[in-house]
């Protein structure tokens, strides 16, 4: 309501100025054709001068060249022919000003403005026809420039005149009448010799609600509120692309990301229940996170004591089968405790951003490094092939987990690998590329996007038999994740089995 109240002002206003220019141009017409036909008879007859203010009813004077007004705008007005109007004795007289010639200016002084002023330029306009000796039809054509009305000749048969009007103008006199509805006037005057009248007019009252203007203040009003519609939706719009950049922190794993509130509307409320659901989820998440933690951590103190206990139960047991059935424990102790050590991993990496301390480090080493500490089982064998670790070009990666996450591909290719298992390095100027190859049974496409699920095991390629606890892949994508980059699966054309890529940025960017 503020606003349009707001705009409906600045449209009165624009208004009211709107008009003070029309009606200053307005005047100008009006006067500006009579002003002439002064100026035009003072050149030829500068004595003419008493008679010409008697009969326009108005004080003329000549000026010098030094009473130019010192405004240069208004010099440069009168330089191009125009008029100025200025207002004395308390808004009472006009006063005209119109160039006579290079060294002069005429300045004309009207109290009050009458039928005589329109009856003298009608006398004027006869006169100077007269005594030019041109057709009256070109002659009007040569003077309708320098009137703001129309200049026309009619026959006086069709004027409707009263027999007393039409008997004054056959006597001479011109007739100045306003037509009934006040919104015209016109001045008449009879061609001597001729059954026609030369009519000034017809003159159109001013109108400050013309279309023009109204045209003008309805662009001005939709120009405003245009405006103010851009104002309001561009600072929603910039409200929204904070709120969807903190949307972008927290999906990122950016846990503290949140919205500034400023006021109450739809926006602001919306980012309230960001603000909420951020922080519950954050709560939830440390919960979950610190319950892991402690679960994980606290699991190590009995397996340890269960493994003290094993091998006291092993330095005095004798018996063939107690041994047996103890190394059978000693071995799942083992995988519980390999188990615990990767939730701790997963959940380090899972907790919005571990603290990575990028190195500059030779990423086809790291890969070769790997396969030469590879322990696959007996019947495959792991390669390497890419990048020579000798000329490949450095990249700024977190060493320590690179190598956990080639390590973690290349341990779970070994498990359901056929014979062979190949890494491929190759960096080039703006990304780094590991691809680990085998030739097993592969992964069917539709569970590719589920392989990387924590604990997510696969009917046909996952069994309890081939070990590993569904954590591997996990940790791998979020190590790709941590690095800027992303983990995928797919078949490898060389050896018939599965593919699993790590492709990253060569430079770290914060």
């Amino acid at each position: 309501m503020g606003a349009l109240l707001m705009v409906g002002i600045v449209c009165v206003a624009a208004l009211q100025l709107v008009n003070f220019v029309r009606t200053a141009q307005f005047n100008e017409d009006m006067v500006e054709g009579s002003l002439y036909l002064l100026a035009q008879r003072l050149r030829e007859d500068p004595a003419a001068l008493a008679d010409l203010s008697a009969r326009f009813d108005a004080d003329i004077h000549i000026l010098p060249p030094d009473d130019v007004p010192d405004d240069q705008y208004r010099r440069d007005r009168l330089a191009r022919g125009q008029v100025l109007i200025d207002t004395t004795n308390a808004g009472r007289t006009a006063r005209l000003l119109y160039t006579l010639n290079d060294d002069a200016l005429m300045e004309v002084s009207v109290n009050t403005v009458t039928e005589v002023q329109a009856q003298a330029t009608a006398y004027l306009l006869l006169e100077d026809w007269q005594s030019s000796g041109e057709p009256i039809e070109s002659f009007i054509q040569r003077m309708q420039p320098y009137f703001g009305f129309p200049l026309s000749v009619v026959p006086m048969d069709d004027l409707f005149l009263s027999d007393a009007d039409y008997a004054r103008m056959q006597y001479g006199d011109v007739l100045a009448r306003i037509f009934i509805e006040g919104s015209q006037a016109e001045a008449l005057a009879k061609l001597p010799g001729q059954p026609r009248a030369l009519r000034l007019g017809p003159i159109e009252g001013f109108n400050p609600y013309s279309w023009q203007a109204i045209i003008i203040i309805a662009i001005i009003g939709f120009m405003m509120l245009g405006l103010g519609v851009y104002w309001v939706v561009n600072s929603f719009e910039i409200r929204l692309r904070k709120l969807e950049q903190a949307t972008s922190r927290l999906a990122q794993g950016h846990m503290n990301a949140r919205v500034a509130i400023t006021g109450a509307d739809p926006v602001s409320r919306l980012g309230v229940a960001f603000n909420k659901m951020a922080e519950h989820i954050q709560r939830l998440i440390s919960i979950q996170r610190e319950m892991v933690r402690a679960v994980s951590h606290e699991l190590r103190t009995p397996v340890a004591r269960i493994r003290f206990g094993m091998q006291i139960i092993e330095d005095v047991a004798d018996d063939p089968f107690i041994s047996k059935q103890l190394n059978g424990m000693d071995s799942d102790i083992q995988e519980l405790d390999e188990l615990i050590d990767e939730i701790l991993t997963y959940a380090r990496l899972e907790e919005g951003g571990p603290l990575l301390d990028f190195q500059r480090a030779n990423i086809a080493d790291i890969a070769s490094q790997v396969v030469e500490e590879a322990r696959p089982p007996a019947h495959v064998k792991v390669s390497y092939s890419g990048d020579s670790p000798d000329s490949a070009l450095f990249a700024e990666v977190e060493p320590r987990y690179i190598h956990r996450a080639i390590q973690n591909l290349v341990g779970n290719a070994g498990r359901y690998a056929t014979s062979r298992v190949r890494v491929v390095c190759n960096v080039g100027s703006d990304t780094c590329r590991v691809d680990v190859e085998d030739d097993g049974p592969g992964i069917p496409e539709e569970e590719w996007d589920r392989v990387f699920t924590p604990f997510a095991r696969l009917d046909d390629s996952r069994t309890r038999s081939s070990g590993g606890y569904g954590l591997g892949l996990s940790i791998v994508r979020r190590i790709a994740y941590w690095h800027g980059g992303r983990a995928m699966v797919g078949r490898s054309d060389a050896l018939g089995g599965a593919r699993f890529s790590l492709i990253w940025p060569r430079r770290h960017s914060e």
